[in-house]
């Protein structure tokens, strides 16, 4: 499948580097598997978890 939206590619390698790491991969592996750098996958990681922060953050304000 091939996705025009480059936003939505980034989103999904970010996704995917959070959840490698949530099974317990090192950075190492993560860069291995995704064929890019450490700092690059430790920073689509941290952007995913920031972005689940904040949908969660939203869905607080929302309940009250």
């Amino acid at each position: 499948m091939v996705i025009d939206d480059p936003d939505a590619q980034d989103r999904e390698l970010q996704e995917l580097a959070a959840d490698l790491r949530g099974r317990g991969h090192s950075w190492t592996e993560i860069a291995h598997e995704l064929a890019l750098p450490e700092v690059t996958v430790k920073r689509a990681a941290e952007q995913a978890h920031q972005r689940a922060a904040d949908r969660a953050a939203r869905d607080q304000i929302a309940l009250f």
